[in-house]
C-alpha cells in the first residue's frame, strides 16, 4: 500500500530544533513554490503555504507571499477531514474549509489527496490560503484552485517515480557491487565507463583509477586483446557475444570463464555494452571430473563384456559337459553339488549381463513412440517365465514414451511381481490414468508384500529380501527402474503393508511438444 514516504522520501528529525526536514528535489521544490506564486498572483491570498501531514506534524512544504509571526506561529493540527479519501470534494469550498484564526485572519484550507482507488489514497497534506478577512470564491476561483491543485498532485506524483527510479539505480548498484562477477559498462569507442568492484580487484590498486575512461584494446598487444576487441565488435553490430576463455592466474591456476555481451541504449539513444563475466572454473572442472568417470565406466563396460563374459562362457561350458558325461556316475550328493555350482555360474552370468545394462544407463534417448499398453504387456509377457495359471489385466491405454527404457522399466516390474507371487491364483492388474504432465501406470500383484521398512533398501544395488537360492535375481532390477525414471525425470511409488499384496506406481513425463519422433 502506498505511504507518504513513497512521495517525499523518509523525512530526516533535525537533532538540534526536533524539527522533521524533507529531503525533496530542488525541480520539485522550485515547481510547488511557482506554484504558491500563482496562487498569490490568481486568487490573491495575503500568503500561501503547502504543508504535509506526517506523523500528525505539519511539515512546511512550499510557500509563497508575506508571512507574519502570527500565521507561522499557527502550527494547528489538521483536521479529520484530511483521512477523508473517496469522499474528498474540490468542486467547492463550504464554511468547513474556513478556519478563523483571530479577528484579523482567516484561512481557508484544500486537502490534498495523492494516489488512487487501484493502489489505494494517500492524504498528504494542505493547501493553504491565509486573507484579512472571509472572501467568497467564484465558480472561476473554485477552477483555479482544482487546477493549481492538480498541478502539485502532478508534481508529486512524478517525484514519487523520481524515488523510485533513484531507488531502482541504488538496488542495481548494489546488487552490482556485492556481485561475484565482473561486470563493467564499455561506451562506443570501448572505453570503460563503468566497473564493478569484483572486475577493478583484477587490476593493482594503484592502477585501478585508470580504468574508467581508458580502453585495454585501444593499441592491441596480443591474440587476448585482439579477440576482446572482436568480442566487442560483434556485441555492438549483433546485440550480443557469448564466449568462453581459458586464462591463468598470477599464482598459475587455470581459470576458465564464460563472457556475455549485451548492447542496450541509454537514456541518450547512444549504444553501450554491458560485460558479465563469470569465473566458471568449478563448473567446468566438474565436467572434466563427469566425463572421465563416463570413460572409465566404458572402460569397465568393455571389461566386463570381453575379459569377464568369456572366461566365464568357457567354465559354463565345461560345467555342462561334465554334467552331461558324468550325469549317470556321480552320486545323488555330487550331482546336486554340480547344479548347484552351474546354477551359481549362470547367476554370475546374468549378474554381468545386468550390471552392463545397469552401466549403459545414461546415454538417453529422446526418440519417442506411440505404444498400447495391453500391446506391450502382451509382448513382454512370454519373458516372464509365468505359470499358466498366472493372470495379467491390463487398463486399456495409450501413451508416447521412450520404448526401450520404458519397456526395461515394465519388464522389471512385471518380473518381479511374477517372481515373488507365492498365492495359488496370482495375479498382476495394470492401471493407467493421466496427470497434467505424467502418464501414471500402476502395477498391483496379489502377492506377499514388502515390509514399508524396506521401500527404500529394494531400490538399491544388490538387494534382496530374500536369499538368492531361493528366488533367482542378481538385485539389480528395481534399481535399473529408478535409474531410468531419475534419468527422464520420472518416478515411482511403492506401497503395501507387508502382507497383501505391492503396488508400484510409475509417473512417466508426457513429452513436451505430445508429438510422436523418430
Amino acid at each position: 500500500m502506498l505511504e507518504i514516504e513513497h512521495y517525499i522520501g523518509r523525512p530526516n528529525l533535525a537533532a538540534e530544533d526536533s524539527e522533521w526536514q524533507l529531503n525533496l528535489d530542488p525541480s520539485l521544490l522550485v515547481n510547488l513554490n511557482n506554484i504558491c506564486e500563482l496562487v498569490l498572483l490568481t486568487l490573491e491570498p495575503l500568503y500561501c503555504r503547502l504543508a504535509c501531514h506526517y506523523q500528525n506534524i505539519a511539515i512546511p512544504v512550499a510557500h509563497s507571499g508575506n508571512a507574519t509571526a502570527q500565521m507561522l506561529a499557527d502550527t494547528h493540527s489538521f483536521r479529520q477531514s484530511l483521512y477523508y479519501r473517496d469522499q474528498v470534494n474540490t468542486t467547492e469550498l463550504t464554511d468547513a474549509n474556513w478556519v478563523c484564526i483571530d479577528d484579523d485572519y482567516h484561512r481557508v484550507s484544500m486537502p490534498i489527496v495523492l494516489g488512487d482507488a487501484a493502489d489505494g489514497k494517500v492524504p498528504f497534506g494542505y493547501l493553504e490560503l491565509y486573507y484579512s478577512q472571509k472572501r467568497e470564491f467564484l465558480p472561476k476561483d473554485i477552477s483555479t484552485l482544482n487546477v493549481l491543485v492538480r498541478g502539485i498532485t502532478s508534481h508529486l506524483e512524478q517525484h514519487k517515480h523520481i524515488i523510485e527510479s533513484h531507488q531502482a539505480r541504488e538496488l542495481d548498484q548494489l546488487v552490482s557491487e556485492y556481485n561475484k562477477d565482473w561486470i563493467y559498462v564499455k561506451d562506443a569507442k570501448f572505453r570503460f565507463i563503468y566497473a564493478n568492484q569484483a572486475f577493478m580487484s583484477l587490476f593493482p590498486k594503484d592502477r585501478q583509477h585508470e580504468v574508467i575512461g581508458n580502453t585495454n584494446v585501444k593499441e592491441p598487444s596480443g591474440q587476448e586483446a585482439k579477440d576482446i576487441l572482436n568480442q566487442d565488435k560483434k556485441a555492438f553490430k549483433d546485440g550480443q557475444c557469448v564466449s568462453i576463455q581459458e586464462a591463468y592466474s598470477s599464482a598459475g591456476q587455470r581459470m576458465v570463464y564464460e563472457t556475455i555481451k549485451r548492447r542496450f541504449y541509454n537514456a541518450s539513444g547512444k549504444p553501450h555494452i554491458l560485460c558479465i563475466c563469470r569465473d566458471i572454473t568449478d563448473r567446468e572442472n566438474l565436467i572434466r571430473q563427469l566425463k572421465n568417470a563416463n570413460d572409465d565406466l566404458d572402460d569397465f563396460t568393455h571389461i566386463a563384456s570381453h575379459d569377464l563374459k568369456a572366461p566365464l562362457n568357457a567354465i559354463r561350458r565345461l560345467l555342462g559337459w561334465i554334467e552331461e558325461d558324468c550325469h549317470n556316475i556321480l552320486p545323488t550328493e555330487s550331482q546336486e553339488n554340480l547344479r548347484l555350482v552351474v546354477n551359481r555360474a549362470n547367476r554370475m552370468y546374468q549378474l554381468l549381463d545386468d550390471l552392463l545394462s545397469f552401466a549403459k544407463i545414461g546415454r538417453k534417448d529422446t526418440t519417442t513412440k506411440r505404444i498400447v499398453l495391453e500391446t506391450l504387456v502382451a509382448d513382454l509377457t512370454p519373458l516372464l517365465d509365468a505359470p499358466e495359471e498366472f493372470t495379467i489385466n491390463v487398463e486399456p491405454a495409450e501413451l508416447t514414451v521412450a520404448p526401450v527404457p520404458f519397456k526395461t522399466i515394465m519388464l522389471n516390474l512385471l518380473g518381479n511381481a511374477v517372481k515373488h507371487n507365492d498365492k495359488s491364483s496370482p495375479q498382476i492388474n495394470v492401471s493407467f490414468r493421466e496427470m497434467q504432465h505424467f502418464y501414471v501406470v500402476g502395477i498391483e500383484d496379489n502377492g506377499p508384500g514388502i515390509d514399508p521398512k524396506h521401500f527404500e533398501r529394494i531400490f538399491q544395488l544388490f538387494q534382496t529380501l530374500k536369499s538368492r537360492d531361493e528366488v533367482e535375481g542378481s538385485g539389480i532390477g528395481l534399481s535399473v527402474v529408478l535409474k531410468h525414471l531419475n534419468q527422464y525425470g520420472g518416478k515411482i511409488e511403492v506401497d503395501s503393508d507387508g502382507e497383501n499384496g505391492t503396488t508400484f506406481t510409475v509417473y512417466w513425463p508426457k513429452p513436451k511438444h505430445g508429438v510422436e519422433q523418430g
